[in-house]
């Protein structure tokens, strides 16, 4: 699908690994196709800049081709699917397979797609009038497939048994084996035709390389063995965890005799094939195995993949590379710009590295340091010193804490000895003086960290081996009568979830897994502001930068709850009636998002501007004065989520978002403008609410862009506080409407249109002097005209006394007209659509189990309808389980998940899940 976001410059995913089919180039649109996870990327074949993707594909792609401005993938999800990669859409697809896609290639002429699956048969599609035809020869996975560049329709086929098989493809689809190539001890891993210009009968030389170590080189033609390589030993210093790693991946050079391989750790050699035996050039351009090497038409020039998560354009006469493509090859956490350094920008990630990338870089977009030595888990949180050039501090998902210097002569990642129990959620820098503490006493920065434990911890980088300072304590002692109210009213502390430091160091702000937002001055501690206007997690706090002036009063602060709020601390009054009765208002209110908030970033250069991204996969630019929406960013992959996002410190109209996805965006907000559908234009006008107007005025606004569909409704009042209310619906943003009538259209006594016309009939016949047909009127025996709407009476008559068609209809209607309303009832705490009790009184099962098969969201009434499943067989309820398992475990709720799947019996599913979210030991 086509993402109509305009991208400045992207750091991609990287490459699937160990296997060969992943990568094609495409001369006709200058594409270079590759598979990452689930979906194919597009980058330009010249400068690897970043073009789109192509998304459809629910498992792994293992083989994906390019003919023209096609390109065809096969994927573990057991579909073939066929994509213009001009419009980025699919044009085709494939899915009666019945087991993993392992290889897919073009025929020469483009006109059909050869595709070999995991039980080894071979499938013959012809996507323009899809016919297909499947053809099986040998008991074995197929590995690979190969067109041959001399023929229409002439295929290799490499099977995981070593074995190779010539197939010739007749105008019925049927597959016609005409060689038999044997010789291969093991799986083979690469297969590639020797190039030719002219369709003709005559075969051109094969080779293919194997586990075995052995590269074969086959005439065709006399279905023979030509020659056979053997790849030099490994050097002595690798380990045998490096020896294991080798991929044999091969390929001819046009033009010339020679052959290309991979060997040990990202060593190639060029074979001259001219010389008997073999004599070969070795270099080294990769730091670990290779697995895909593809020829540009000319053939001076290669582009090659590889397990060190490069692209590399590069020259084989020179032997040097072109153009070096750095990607990603895990999720990516948090961003960080330098202050001291603003074309900077750290990203960290589940590959258990930094990447310190110079995105202003004019001549290299892929200018990108990697860093990585000591650091032996995932980062979960980075931040840049504020005044020091190159250091920064890092927390990861096990818990752990340290920091970095890009300039230091030992490249380790410094650890501290104390640690979190859980994940690092939010890291920053605090200098000594901000808690009173005398510089002499410590000369080092401070570090403030909070875990997934609720802890925050206060490390001195000048002492990694001391104790951390636990501030939760410090809290406490400054806070006792604050801290002792708290625990009576709730029962417990609150755990914490975010900090933020004052950029001028005069308050800390806390936020907890309860909504709850707390502000304390520093150096004292002392709380000042305590705000209940979240109703969940506060995922994101981000100070506003200071004026001129040096002050700041405005704090951000995003939830899970889809909330953004804005609140003014200028007013030292007001704050102070907040400590031991807090306030649920702040003083701007943002709703747009479908799901819980990430990240919040102020623009550094205008205050009136903030960016905040997503557990919906967007990412949103926001103007302050009017509590408006100006960008909307829809680039990242469906379904993904967008974690972290920076703006840039030199450039206003420069942002950055990343996330789940593994990819790294740099996008600027002019040229990702905020639209509204035409058709919807009188729905999606934000509005203001003022504290003194009724809350019911407030319109519900349904954004809509070509790719996502958003809801917004924008409180605001810069002056005036007003009151965030109840927690809205994280998974859906509709204002959530009282059930007032259980059956609105048949209970209404009049219809207005009804109304309206017996007026304006009666008016004409008394007016006329017909008294006679003015009472019959009256009494309703002339309402037979078409224009009449159902009245009162027939349709409750024909709901409790009528026929059961009849009933059936109006149930119907009734239906309809609460799915289109969206009003709820509560019914044992539960938030439900009134259409389910109609559907259970009309025992229209279907239309239930519908409802939660059709939404990807997790509902409340998901509950109540899985719980009256049974009613309609056991196979509906296994049927609605399972799906519950799905949502719960989308939704990050892995107990909930695993409890489903045991429920249905399916305790490798439960176990799938536990291990999928790390949990275990």
């Amino acid at each position: 699908m086509r993402s109509n976001a305009k991208i400045f410059r992207c750091i991609p995913p990287s490459p699937n690994w160990f296997l060969y089919n992943i990568v094609s180039l495409s001369p006709e649109t200058n594409f270079l196709a590759y598979a990452a996870a689930t979906t194919v990327f597009l980058l330009n074949a010249e400068t690897l800049q970043y073009v789109g993707y192509l998304s459809g594909h629910s498992n792994k792609i293992n083989a994906l081709d390019t003919a023209g401005y096609l390109c065809v993938s096969g994927s573990s999800d057991k579909t073939v699917r066929c994509w213009d990669m001009e419009s980025q859409k699919q044009v085709a697809s494939l899915t009666s397979f019945k087991s993993d896609i392992q290889a897919v290639a073009w025929t020469t002429d483009r006109q059909l797609i050869v595709s070999g699956d995991k039980l080894g048969d071979l499938t013959i599609w012809n996507h323009n009038n899809n016919k297909m035809n499947k053809c099986y020869f040998i008991q074995s996975p197929v590995d690979y497939i190969a067109a041959s560049p001399t023929h229409h329709r002439l295929i290799a086929v490499a099977f995981h048994n070593g074995a190779i098989l010539v197939v010739n493809i007749d105008s019925n689809l049927n597959g016609h084996i005409t060689r038999r190539l044997n010789g291969h001890d093991l799986e083979i891993q690469s297969l590639c035709w020797e190039p030719g210009n002219d369709i003709t009968s005559e075969y051109t030389h094969l080779v293919s390389g194997s586990r075995d170590k052995t590269i074969r080189i086959w005439n065709v033609e006399e279905e023979k063995l030509a020659r056979t390589i053997t790849m030099p030993g490994p050097s002595p210093h690798l380990t045998d965890q490096q020896k294991g790693r080798l991929f044999m991946s091969t390929v001819w050079v046009p033009g010339r005799n020679w052959l290309i391989s991979a060997s040990y750790m990202g060593d190639v050699y060029i074979w001259d094939l001219d010389i008997l035996p073999a004599k070969f050039q070795k270099f080294n351009i990769h730091h670990r195995p290779i697995f895909t090497m593809q020829f540009f038409p000319r053939g001076t020039r290669m582009v090659t993949t590889s397990m060190d998560r490069q692209i590399i354009i590069w020259d084989i006469i020179e032997r040097k590379p072109i153009i070096t493509a750095v990607t990603n090859s895990q999720t990516i956490s948090d961003l960080a710009i330098s202050p001291a350094d603003p074309y900077k920008l750290a990203i960290g990630g589940g590959d258990t590295s930094v990447k310190i990338w110079k995105f202003a870089n004019l001549q290299n977009p892929y200018d990108i340091s990697l860093y990585y030595k000591g650091l032996k888990t995932k980062i979960s949180s980075l931040k840049y010193h504020p005044t020091k050039e190159g250091l920064f501090a890092y927390g990861t998902d096990i818990g752990t804490i340290g920091w970095f210097d890009e300039f230091q002569n030992d490249k380790n990642f410094k650890t501290f000895t104390s640690y979190h129990k859980s994940k690092v959620y939010s890291i920053q820098w605090c200098a000594p003086e901000w808690l009173n503490w005398s510089v002499k006493e410590t000369p080092g920065m401070f570090i403030l960290s909070c875990g997934g434990d609720g802890q925050i911890l206060l490390s001195d980088i000048a002492k990694p081996k001391a104790p951390s300072i636990s501030v939760n304590d410090m809290i406490k002692e400054v806070n006792t009568d604050w801290i002792q109210i708290l625990k009576n009213k709730s029962g417990y502390l609150p755990k914490r979830s975010e900090i933020a430091v004052h950029p001028t160091g005069k308050y800390l702000a806390v936020g907890n897994v309860d909504g709850r937002l707390e502000v304390y001055e520093l150096p004292s501690l002392k709380i000042i502001y305590h705000n209940v206007g979240h109703r969940a997690t506060i995922n994101k706090l981000s100070w506003c930068p200071p004026d001129t002036e040096g002050n700041s009063f405005l704090l951000a602060s995003g939830s899970d709850d889809t909330l953004i709020t804005i609140h003014n601390l200028s007013d030292q009054e007001k704050l102070a009636s907040t400590v031991y009765i807090p306030t649920s208002s702040c003083m701007q209110i943002l709703r747009m998002h479908k799901r819980g908030v990430t990240d919040v970033s102020w623009c550094p250069t205008n205050t009136t501007m903030i960016l905040s991204s997503s557990f919906d996969g967007t990412a949103i630019v926001w103007n302050l004065s009017d509590g408006s929406p100006i960008s909307l960013f829809c680039g990242h992959q469906p379904h993904s989520r967008v974690f972290c996002t920076e703006w840039s410190l030199h450039d206003e109209d420069l942002v950055f978002t990343a996330g789940d996805d593994a990819t790294c965006f740099a996008w600027r907000p002019s040229e990702n403008l905020y639209k509204q559908k035409k058709d919807t234009l009188s729905e999606i006008k934000p509005d203001s609410v003022l504290p003194n107007e009724k809350s019911s005025s407030t319109a519900q606004s349904i954004a809509s862009t070509e790719t996502v569909i958003v809801h917004s409704t924008v409180k605001k009042d810069i002056g005036l506080p007003t009151e965030v209310g109840r927690k809205p619906d994280n998974r859906s943003s509709k204002k959530i409407k009282k059930l007032k009538n259980l059956l609105p259209v048949s209970s209404i006594p009049a219809r207005r249109k009804n109304l309206q016309y017996k007026i304006f009939e009666l008016a004409h016949k008394l007016h006329g002097g017909e008294w006679e047909k003015a009472m019959n009127l009256w009494d309703d025996k002339e309402l037979g005209k078409e224009n009449v709407v159902d009245s009162q009476k027939s349709t409750f008559d024909q709901l409790f006394f009528g026929e059961k068609y009849m009933a059936r209809k109006v149930m119907s209607k009734e239906v309809a007209a609460h799915n289109e309303t969206g009003a709820t009832f509560n019914l044992g705490g539960l938030e439900a659509n009134p259409a389910i009790l109609l559907d259970l009184w009309s025992s229209n099962f279907t239309s239930l189990v519908k409802r939660t098969e059709d939404s990807e969201e997790f509902y409340e009434q998901d509950w109540m309808i899985l719980a009256l499943s049974p009613i309609a067989g056991r196979d509906v309820w296994l049927s609605m389980m399972r799906r519950q398992a799905q949502k719960l475990a989308a939704k990050n709720d892995n107990h909930g998940a695993v409890m489903c799947w045991i429920a249905c019996g399916e305790i490798h599913e439960a176990i799938k899940v536990y291990c999928k979210a790390e949990m275990f030991r």
